[in-house]
């Protein structure tokens, strides 16, 4: 027999590579997830994965299906939204998407604060950089998502939720005299990856400020903010962070902020959601209660 939760495991294998991964990210044990793919394997009557290799290698068939499969959930997804909307629901499951900064030190406090008021609500957090965050949302596999950029997509509303400062950290020994633009390319950077929304707004203001960022002397370049600060605590070099992210850090001496001459980087994090799909009532909840929040 068909049904969503075979499709659910051969999205998850396909995304994973890998049938323990895909049983961690669905929260199914691995003989499960190997049992729906042999049932789909029996009711299709093709081969959909090669297990002669120690890598889980997709049939051309199983890739023709996946793209099926994951249009077949996100239409489930959407059809369970509009249904609990019209029942008016405050109880299910909130899939929620943080970039980094979010992720880790803004979202896990406002989701236990707003589970206490909707208690019937379970919440998943999935974190990521902005990027991947806003292509789940896009892609209907998560509802709402906080992070640190926007994009110019008609299919998406961004909606500044709060503010962030991003500061630049050193090494407890490092000289504290401030750093001027003309200084900038001289130091040895620490970079986060490319779809870092932190450093998609570094780049945007140094440029504003007439900094030729090519000239930039990166040392390293790290997949998250964990990895920035351990590498400045080891003398690396030097990096831009949020300054939510250093707060417990710089406060036992263990890093230091380097005061920016005449320059100042903010940026405002975002809610971020489909313009033209109803959110559930899981999400609207969260979404005004954010709301609220802010206002007080």
């Amino acid at each position: 027999m068909l049904d969503l939760r075979k499709l659910e495991a051969l999205v998850a294998v396909m995304e994973t590579g890998s049938f323990s991964r895909a049983a961690e990210k669905i929260h199914l044990t691995q003989p499960t997830i190997s049992g729906h793919i042999k049932a789909l394997e029996e009711y299709f009557g093709l081969r959909l994965f090669d297990r002669h290799t120690r890598a889980v290698l997709p049939t051309r068939a199983a890739r023709i299906l996946y793209e099926y499969a994951r249009k077949l959930l996100f239409l489930y997804r959407e059809m369970e939204r509009e249904m609990a909307y019209f029942r008016g629901e405050k109880t299910g499951k909130l899939d929620l998407g943080g970039s980094t900064i979010p992720g880790h030190y803004l979202l896990p406090r406002l989701i236990a604060s707003f589970r206490k008021v909707y208690p019937g609500i379970s919440v998943f957090l999935k974190v990521g950089d902005t990027g991947e965050i806003i292509d789940r949302v896009r892609e209907g596999e998560l509802e709402l998502g906080m992070v640190g950029a926007r994009e110019e997509d008609p299919e998406l509303e961004f909606k500044p939720c709060c503010e962030d400062e991003i500061i630049l950290i050193a090494p407890p020994d490092y000289s504290v005299s401030p750093v001027s633009l003309e200084e900038l390319p001289h130091l040895p950077l620490i970079a986060r990856e490319p779809g870092s929304g932190t450093w998609k707004t570094v780049l945007r203001v140094l440029e504003k400020a007439g900094l030729d960022t090519a000239q930039i002397r990166l040392v390293a370049e790290m997949g998250s903010t964990e990895a920035v600060k351990q590498a400045v605590k080891a003398g690396l070099g030097v990096a831009f962070v949020s300054q939510r992210a250093v707060e417990e850090e710089v406060a036992r001496g263990e890093l230091r902020i380097l005061p920016l001459k005449d320059l100042h980087i903010r940026r405002h994090f975002f809610l971020v959601y489909p313009a033209r799909r109803t959110l559930s009532p899981p999400a609207q909840a969260f979404l005004n209660f954010q709301e609220s929040q802010l206002q007080s």
